[in-house]
């Protein structure tokens, strides 16, 4: 990293000390072709320390992007505070192009560390870091995705973080579907991690947050007012030593056919399946991309334009049209950029990510 983007990263750096307190703990670790410690892990008692310390960061050549965040780890890991929220903050510009570069592999790295209470979150910035990597560290992290393309933009990032680090209501979210008298599962729309138990991975909990899961059920012949399936949902509270549990049961009731047939669909519900869906169709568009298919990759955000067209025109349906409108109209002038932006979209419903329009509204 050099030039502006060091500037700014280093401004953003400071900024982020200011914000911080003697009850929070932080330590500075920068990577290139080596690691540094640039400061240990230690209460912010005295910014000073890490305000002088930022000032002698330089630019670097290579990026060996695990070992920089394994040495972050460690610097966390020595000091778990079991009452508080544990967290690495990865910022690169550039890919892993020095030891470990595997994004499978880091990413089940970060996983594991993840399960043992201390997250990561994956910021990259400007045109060349690698989004796949990225996109695989925030998830298996359990932390927030942020792509910055303009290198002032870091300061409302680190804000917004911190905002989010306090909203913090509960960690290491899972989510389990257990279905009963043969229904099953058919579809997780949010297409989540799945944790070694079968569980799903959910993003932390935040206070004033809304997550919302879709799922497909495929029932067999039905019983009157039977018990279709539970829905459990497990996480750690910050305040709490036990794991936190709140299980619900979905019954449904028995209608004629010509009841259901006049019945209107929820649109709301309709609403939200379509806009997962549209999350999954940019996967399916990158995947066309990546075998050099751009016009494969259009003809799917055309059609999923098109169902979005069918529903209300909500402030979200709209935005929804206008962001796939921008990749339709950027893949034959900035393929990179194009990617990278249906990268960190395709990831809405299963991780944290930050906009730009984020840090406009506050949140």
């Amino acid at each position: 990293m050099h030039g502006s983007k060091l500037s700014n990263a280093k401004q953003a750096a400071k900024f982020l000390v200011g914000e911080l307190g003697a009850n929070d703990r932080l330590s500075i670790v920068t990577f290139d072709e080596r690691v540094n410690v640039v400061v240990p892990s230690q209460p912010v008692t005295d910014p000073l320390v890490f305000l002088s310390a930022i000032s002698t960061i330089k630019s670097g050549g290579y990026t060996d992007l695990y070992q920089g965040w394994v040495e972050g780890a460690h610097q966390v890991a020595e000091f778990v505070n079991p009452a508080g929220v544990n967290r690495v903050l990865l910022l690169s510009d550039g890919e892993a192009n020095e030891g470990l570069t595997s994004h499978v592999e880091i990413g089940q790295k970060v996983a594991g560390l993840n399960a043992r209470g201390i997250s990561t979150s994956a910021f990259g910035i400007g045109e060349g870091f690698d989004e796949d990597l990225m996109g695989a560290v925030a998830s298996g992290g359990d932390g927030t995705l942020a792509h910055i393309e303009n290198p002032d933009q870091l300061a409302d990032l680190y804000a917004s973080e911190l905002r989010g680090l306090v909203a913090t209501a509960g960690r290491r979210v899972s989510f389990n579907v257990q279905p009963k008298n043969g229904a099953a599962v058919s579809d997780v729309l949010n297409d989540l991690p799945v944790l070694k138990g079968g569980e799903y991975q959910l993003p932390n909990l935040r206070y004033g947050q809304e997550l919302n899961i879709g799922l497909r059920l495929t029932l067999p012949a039905w019983e009157p007012n039977q018990h279709i399936l539970s829905l459990q949902l497990g996480w750690d509270d910050p305040g709490a030593t036990e794991r936190q549990m709140l299980e619900q049961s979905l019954i449904m009731p028995i209608m004629a056919g010509a009841e259901l047939l006049a019945m209107e669909p929820d649109g709301v519900v309709a609403e939200k399946f379509a806009l997962l869906k549209a999350n999954r169709t940019r996967r399916l568009a990158i995947a066309e991309m990546d075998k050099g298919n751009d016009q494969g990759a259009t003809a799917y955000m055309a059609k999923c334009d098109a169902e979005l067209a069918l529903l209300d025109q909500t402030d979200d349906v709209v935005m929804e049209r206008k962001l796939l409108a921008e990749k339709r109209k950027m893949i034959g002038k900035n393929r990179n950029m194009t990617r990278k932006r249906l990268s960190k979209e395709s990831l809405r419903s299963s991780t944290n990510v930050w906009n730009k329009e984020d840090a406009d509204s506050g949140q």
